[in-house]
């Protein structure tokens, strides 16, 4: 449809305005916040325009009648199969009008009616054949008013519309001096009828593309295999001068069950920055951490550590004998018998975005078992741990992504069946299993990302990742994939 492009970057990258980023009708502030600038809707006017050329190449307008007074006799006439072709723009602009929504002018636009029929009548005389039309000069201005309903969705809809289709010049295509007599009220009725059905189509054309598009957009987009991130509107789009902004929920829920909601606030993001590429899109640390409370909740933050999951490289082995030297009574007890350990956490990790870069804090127990000849297992001890890590923040097409740089753990004994635990050397046990093993998994979590807004055939060019109090930035240009 002719506004698809647009849309894509309308309804995908949007946010709501503001120095810092108000709160909509619920008291909620958004957790994605984007930006397109003037270059970005620059972008998308380039195809808009193209598949609006298409679109309206294969329109019909209705059928023009009526009389024309002659000398001797009055002349009925009746125009049909009034068929658009050849429809061109040579120029085009989409602005935003502050507070309002998109303007769209078009200039000096042409096209033509071919082989269009044309029958007449008056007193004993009848004609009829059919003649080209060539429209030059059109020119069109159009309101977008572009809003989100009641599930979120956007909706986008023409008013104010404006057009003056320029000059008229009919080719007939075979001699008819019947025809003369009605050539000039054929010319002006064509004019008059053009101006009004111009605009009519191309708003036609916009409220299908709504109706047929975007109201039934998909807004949830699953991640995993456990959840999907809730894009939709929270507030009606706002408009500023250059640019457009718009606000999405931002917020993960488990597959098909959109009810759910984190309990703790989404904090306010700061978009005073970025105006210097086509869009910009923030993304709150609240967006991650619903997503790492979801899991939570789910029980998926578990990690069972065994020794066909150790590297080769690691010098410790998951066996009872390489802990005996800390642990006396457990060869006593448990001789040459493997272990298993179970990482588990107890608290949804948070995630803080500054600065200085992105900290992840985790609270899990370490639960170390000895696995017996029958295959049970006997818990031996619990650690809590305390884990805090550094990350890098980084962009994989269309994914921001991250990676684990560095993680400090405090270990805490809770339960021991064995007696009593060097937990000096512990730690250091600890920290080996958790940096081979867990900092692995993390990055693997990682690097599957969180899923950026995007479209098929667009992709983004050289994008810019930094972070604030709370928020991760990416700025980006566009490019399109001429392969699609």
């Amino acid at each position: 449809m002719a506004f698809q492009v647009t849309w894509a970057l309308i309804a995908v990258f949007s946010i709501f305005i503001g120095d810092v980023i108000s709160v909509d009708s619920l008291n909620r502030n958004p957790g994605i916040v984007t930006r397109i600038n003037q270059a970005g809707l620059d972008f998308g006017l380039e195809f808009t325009v193209g598949n609006l050329e298409e679109d309206i190449e294969s329109v019909t307008i209705p059928d023009i009648s009526g009389t024309v007074n002659a000398i001797l006799f009055d002349v009925n006439y009746l125009v049909s199969n009034i068929r658009i072709a050849e429809f061109e723009v040579q120029t085009s602009s989409l602005k935003t009008v502050p507070g309002v929504g998109l303007e769209l002018a078009i200039r000096g636009a042409s096209f033509s009616l071919n082989d269009v029929s044309w029958s007449s009548e008056g007193g004993i005389y009848s004609d009829e054949g059919s003649f080209d039309t060539t429209i030059d000069g059109l020119d069109l201005d159009m309101t977008l008013m572009i809003r989100k309903n009641e599930d979120g969705h956007p909706t986008m809809a023409p008013e104010g519309c404006s057009g003056d289709v320029g000059s008229i010049a009919i080719d007939l295509n075979s001699d008819s001096w019947l025809f003369g007599l009605i050539s000039g009220a054929l010319d002006d009725v064509l004019t008059v009828t053009l101006n009004t059905q111009i605009c009519d189509i191309i708003s036609e054309q916009i409220s299908a593309y709504s109706d047929d598009f975007l109201t039934v957009l998909n807004l949830n987009v699953e991640v995993d295999s456990y959840t999907e991130v809730d894009y939709s509107l929270i507030s009606n789009p706002l408009f500023e001068e250059s640019y457009m902004e718009t606000a999405h929920k931002g917020e993960f829920h488990p597959i098909g069950q959109s009810e759910w909601e984190a309990p703790f606030p989404v904090p306010a993001i700061d978009t005073t920055g970025g105006l210097n590429k086509m869009v910009d899109i923030w993304i709150s640390d609240y967006v991650i951490n619903s997503r790492y409370y979801v899991l939570q909740e789910l029980g998926i933050l578990t990690y069972t550590i065994t020794e066909d999951t150790l590297p080769s490289t690691l010098p410790y082995g998951l066996d009872s004998r390489y802990l005996a030297h800390i642990i006396p009574k457990l060869r006593q007890k448990y001789d040459k018998m493997p272990l298993e350990v179970v990482v588990n956490s107890t608290s949804s990790p948070t995630l803080e975005f500054s600065e200085d870069g992105a900290t992840i804090t985790e609270y899990a127990d370490l639960d170390a078992y000895v696995v017996l000849e029958d295959t049970t297992r006997d818990n031996i001890f619990t650690i809590a741990l305390t884990g805090q890590e550094q990350a890098s923040v980084g962009f994989s097409y269309p994914n921001i992504t991250y990676e684990v740089t560095s993680m400090s753990i405090d270990a805490e004994l809770k339960y021991s069946e064995i007696g009593h635990l060097n937990m000096l050397m512990l730690q250091h046990i600890v920290d080996a299993y958790i940096k081979s093993s867990v900092i692995p998994y993390l990055n693997e979590i990682g690097q599957q990302g969180f899923p950026l807004p995007h479209m098929d055939g667009i992709t983004y060019v050289n994008p810019v990742v930094s972070l604030g109090k709370d928020y991760i930035l990416l700025e980006s240009d566009l490019q399109r994939d001429l392969d699609e």
